[in-house]
């Protein structure tokens, strides 16, 4: 066969017209995937540019997370029908990555959210606020922190509820009545809980009203100076506490260092 230089590339020049390296290439020559069209008695290879198009397949093939072993099935027993159903199955592939990474957008703009709100707040302030908005919320039965072994088997049993209803969220809280509060006893959790987007998806819901809210700036250990804190404010403005406090985590190991360190919002619904 005789080489044509209009046609005819080196595999250098083939794995730059193809962006990739030419260790590319002579791996899927070994593969038995791509090989040159041309290999001349001295060991030159040659590729032609027409095989552009069947690297591209390869390239987009392999994009889709579709293994070379299936790649070299396909292109071993290639048809216009295969085709079809290779394109079908990734097309699935394609639409079940685009709910994924949609999923994960809304993920990304709530934690944006929930991190500019927490960098704003004078968390000194105790402030009695209006939710306009009922909160859909995702709760599983706590125990009592007694130990950090309580604490990572809420947290486990939390995410495997949430795995089993295929649901991600970045938000995550403790709820806590307030009689075990009134008592004194607060570190006796009731539920662990993620609020979700969908109505449907909940099986708990925080309620419209007013809200006594405070924040807390030193992590777990001492968050009964700010419990401390929260009672006295309403027992002075005579405020009626209901339900239970609600304790959502603002800033945690992703933006601050140390679990001493974390901002917890603490919230409770009052009424006459």
């Amino acid at each position: 066969m005789d080489i044509n230089p209009q046609i005819h590339l080196t595999t250098g020049q083939f794995a730059k017209l193809m962006n990739v390296s030419k260790d590319t290439l002579f791996y899927y020559d070994k593969m038995g995937i791509f090989s040159p069209e041309h290999i001349t008695s001295n060991g030159y290879r040659y590729y032609s540019i027409y095989q552009a198009d069947v690297f591209h397949t390869i390239a987009t093939l392999k994009e889709l997370d579709m293994p070379l072993k299936d790649i070299k099935v396909y292109l071993d027993h290639r048809s216009p029908e295969k085709l079809i159903e290779v394109l079908e199955a990734e097309e699935k592939t394609i639409t079940r990555k685009m709910q994924q990474l949609e999923k994960m957008k809304v993920l990304v703009k709530e934690k944006i959210a929930i991190t500019q709100e927490a960098i704003a707040i004078n968390t000194s302030d105790i402030t009695v606020e209006y939710k306009d908005v009922e909160d859909f919320l995702i709760v599983t039965n706590a125990k009592a922190i007694t130990s950090e072994k309580n604490i990572y088997d809420c947290i486990q049993r939390h995410y495997t509820n949430l795995e089993k209803l295929d649901i991600t969220t970045v938000t995550e809280g403790w709820m806590i009545r307030v009689e075990h509060i009134l008592s004194g006893d607060n570190l006796r959790y009731d539920y662990l809980y993620s609020k979700v987007n969908n109505a449907g998806d909940k099986n708990f819901s925080k309620k419209k009203g007013r809200y006594l809210t405070a924040y807390h700036t030193s992590g777990y250990a001492t968050i009964e100076e700010t419990y401390t804190r929260l009672l006295k404010y309403a027992n002075d403005y005579d405020l009626n506490l209901h339900g239970y406090f609600y304790e959502d985590i603002l800033l945690d190991e992703l933006s601050v260092k140390g679990f001493d360190k974390y901002l917890i919002k603490i919230s409770v619904l009052v009424g006459d």
